[in-house]
């Protein structure tokens, strides 16, 4: 669908990019998904299964992802950006993605997503991204596969 849309001069908006939190500093270091407790809200259950999926019940592949976006962080030399910051522009910085949409639970998240766009990733970043990406154990299929219960 990236393709596509950046032939065809349109762009899709990116949401979901930090997977409810998942895709952040507080999941670096876990040695598996979300309890059922933890998954306090419909928005956690999602992502929670979609991580399930992207690594099979296997959390190494999440955690791998996880310590390479802390490092990329680090490599910013700036305190304001985070493993959150960097799998936002991630999305912003793939081909066909004009804008993302995102949840804030608090006043504390405005400024934190700030960090985002103080900073680009180099080529080298997003390929490192995408190699990981690329190990996925799922979902496969389009974007509304799992909405038609096909993933």
């Amino acid at each position: 669908m990236n393709t596509w849309c950046a032939e065809n001069d349109m762009k899709l908006i990116g949401f979901g990019t930090v997977g409810s939190g998942i895709l952040s500093d507080k999941s670096l270091g876990r040695s598996g998904n979300l309890s059922k407790r933890e998954q306090n809200t419909s928005s956690l259950r999602m992502y929670s299964a979609t991580a399930e999926r992207f690594c099979g019940g296997d959390w190494s592949l999440v955690s791998l992802l996880l310590n390479t976006m802390k490092e990329i962080a680090l490599r910013k030399n700036n305190p304001n950006v985070s493993i959150a910051n960097v799998a936002q522009r991630f999305v912003l910085q793939t081909e066909g993605v004009g804008s993302i949409i995102v949840g804030v639970k608090s006043a504390n998240h405005v400024q934190e997503n700030l960090g985002t766009y103080q900073f680009k990733l180099e080529e080298a970043e997003m390929d490192e991204l995408r190699r990981i990406i690329a190990k996925r154990k799922g979902p496969k299929g389009d974007v509304w596969g799992i909405e038609r219960g096909l993933v």
